[in-house]
């Protein structure tokens, strides 16, 4: 395989010969990212140059297992791997192409070099990993219809051949060596006296589970979508891998991406046409809560998405548009995470911590960068759902817009101007702000406008009673105040004090949650405001704020004080704009006297500084 030249190609197009170039992205290509819309041409650009990467990653891993021989345990040393699938990319290269790829490659071969160089552990020995690359020229030398047999690993009896499938056996070894022979683009697998035949089209067959794959086509657009319920390295690191889908799961996967990417290309073809280019797998999740979807993406697995499937209870344009927007949500991670392997956006020892309106924890500065370009997509999305729904789904993408056009804009506008930045990082910050700048003057509901406000507050002061630790003199001293029964202490325009991660700081947009399922489901409102079941994380301080009733939202919170994101929402109702401090003083009042203080009546003792 080459790894070193200059290949002449038309820009964007992505290499398929095997050649490693220097990649840069030219100005109109850059430009399509800074901007809050998925571009086709930048796509392809970032398709070219993660194909380039994966070359090289592979070449260094090579080298470095070569270097090792132990490293490849039982197997053929890993020149006889590489060579195999060389043979194959020069009988196929757009098959090889594809396999390498995969974004299955791309976590395996960032782990493998990561557990080589001591900073990674894992269970299973280190040869079962490096056998992946075995497992790699196996699958494409089927593809490539190759004559070929080469030893691979085997995990707990199976042996998973890349792009392909799983073949089971039963042989419970919990790590083992399999044999995988093939002629004429079919596979056979032999471990110990086990034997399995691959069909010829791939698909399940006695011991045999077929990669699925779902082809989505509307109006002349077509996604091309590797369902991978066999995935083994985790998208997320440190979860489980997915379980494999039975019919009737498999069945609700394909009429709700069916029904998501038809919603894509017919209101959101740009969107639609960059996916179409650069999405290339699905992992499935079990469903999550209603309007939280589960999803992510990471650096090494380009052109991946794992998502949570939608509960079957969820009406279907509902469904549709969740899964939609979230695509394009984790897509726009995927295009950022392209651009940083091209360029640093961000100092890496910066150790600012910065609240992300996304999240429950405090986020590093390239982590709220990240949030905040794939949550101005967001904000792109429901800007145009508000034109093209009607009735309550037209009310919450008004709902959604307002909110993620506002929390979008108020985050970058707190990074625009950090030093950690690079030249690209500013650029790509103050891109962004034009393209949401430029929607000022879209008309939204006043009602509306202050729902997204009241939301985006909630959010802000739950996540400081969890997560800023106020300075220790600020608390001292207002503490004495209040024990001393006088005023409290002016407090200082600057606020000092730290972030500190609370982990208990889990599903403190309790307030945004409860409006979308007031205007998606007034009937399940109003059985949480009467008592009955609520969403989790929200409680009845939550439900009563959102209906509108402060009075007694005040007095619940003040009964929830336990619950740091209730001193939040406390703060909120009665005038205190620091809730961290509100429940710091009465925990010093409480250590120094004995007696709590009342929540409410400090809070707006407090409300006076």
């Amino acid at each position: 395989m080459p790894t070193s030249g200059d290949a002449a190609e038309e820009p964007g197009n992505p290499a398929q010969d095997g050649t490693l170039r220097p990649h840069r992205l030219d100005e109109p290509t850059f430009a399509g990212l800074c901007s809050a819309g998925e571009s086709l041409r930048a796509t392809h650009a970032l398709l070219d140059a993660e194909y380039s990467r994966r070359l090289l990653l592979l070449r260094v891993l090579v080298d470095e297992v070569a270097a090792r021989p132990a490293a490849a345990g039982p197997l053929a040393p890993v020149r006889a791997a590489w060579e195999l699938l060389a043979r194959s990319q020069r009988r196929s290269p757009r098959a090889v192409h594809r396999l390498l790829m995969d974004p299955q490659t791309g976590l395996w071969a960032a782990q493998v070099l990561r557990r080589l160089r001591g900073t990674q552990d894992a269970d299973g020995p280190l040869w079962s990993d490096v056998g992946r690359l075995h497992a790699l020229a196996a699958a494409a030398a089927v593809r490539a219809g190759l004559d070929f047999r080469i030893l691979v690993p085997a995990r707990e009896g199976a042996v998973l051949l890349p792009s392909l499938g799983r073949a089971e056996s039963g042989v419970a070894e919990p790590w083992g060596v399999a044999e995988v022979s093939g002629r004429d683009g079919t596979a056979r697998i032999r471990y110990e006296s086990d034997v399995v035949d691959m069909p010829v089209d791939a698909q399940d067959a006695p011991g045999w589970s077929g990669l699925r794959r779902l082809t989505l086509s509307h109006q002349g657009l077509t996604l091309d979508l590797t369902l991978d319920d066999l995935a083994r390295y985790p998208v997320i690191a440190g979860t489980p891998g997915p379980d494999r889908l039975d019919e009737p799961r498999l069945r609700h996967w394909r009429r709700g991406l069916e029904r998501a990417w038809a919603l894509l290309v017919e209101d959101h073809r740009e969107s639609a046409e960059a996916l179409a280019a650069g999405l290339s797998s699905l992992v499935p999740l079990p469903p999550a809560d209603r309007f939280r979807p589960r999803s992510a993406s990471a650096s090494e697995a380009f052109g991946c998405v794992t998502m949570s499937a939608q509960d079957t209870r969820v009406p279907e344009d509902e469904a549709a548009s969740e899964l939609a927007v979230t695509l394009v949500h984790e897509f726009r991670h995927t295009l950022l995470n392209g651009l940083m392997h091209l360029t640093p956006l961000a100092a890496e020892d910066c150790p600012d911590l910065f609240r992300a309106p996304w999240r429950d924890d405090p986020r590093p500065l390239t982590g709220v960068l990240h949030g905040a370009f794939a949550f101005s997509g967001v904000a792109r999305f429901w800007r145009t759902r508000v034109a093209r729904d009607s009735g309550s789904a037209r009310e919450r993408a008004r709902f959604e817009y307002a909110l993620w056009r506002r929390e979008s804009r108020a985050t970058l506008e707190v990074l625009r101007g950090h030093c950690a930045l690079t030249e690209t990082g500013r650029r790509l910050v103050n891109g962004l702000l034009a393209d949401l700048s430029s929607w000022d003057a879209d008309p939204l509901p006043e009602p509306t406008l202050t729902l997204a406000a009241q939301a985006a507050a909630h959010h802000r002061a739950a996540w400081r009673a969890h997560h800023l630790v106020p300075d220790e003199a600020t608390v001292g001293a207002t503490a004495d105040s209040w024990l001393r029964g006088s005023e409290p202490p002016v407090l200082a325009a600057e606020e000092t004090g730290s972030v500190v991660t609370d982990p208990a700081g889990c599903r403190i947009d309790a307030f945004a949650h409860l409006v979308r399922l007031r205007i998606a489901d007034p009937h399940a409102f109003a059985v949480a405001r009467g008592g009955g079941p609520r969403p989790n994380g929200v409680t009845p301080a939550d439900v009563a704020h959102v209906a509108g009733d402060l009075a007694e939202a005040a007095t619940r919170y003040a009964e929830e004080a336990a619950r740091p994101a209730s001193w939040g929402g406390l703060g909120l109702l009665l005038g205190t704009g620091r809730p961290e401090l509100l429940r710091a003083v009465s925990r010093s009042v409480t250590r120094s006297s004995g007696r709590t203080p009342s929540p409410a009546e400090l809070a707006r003792w407090l409300a006076r500084a």
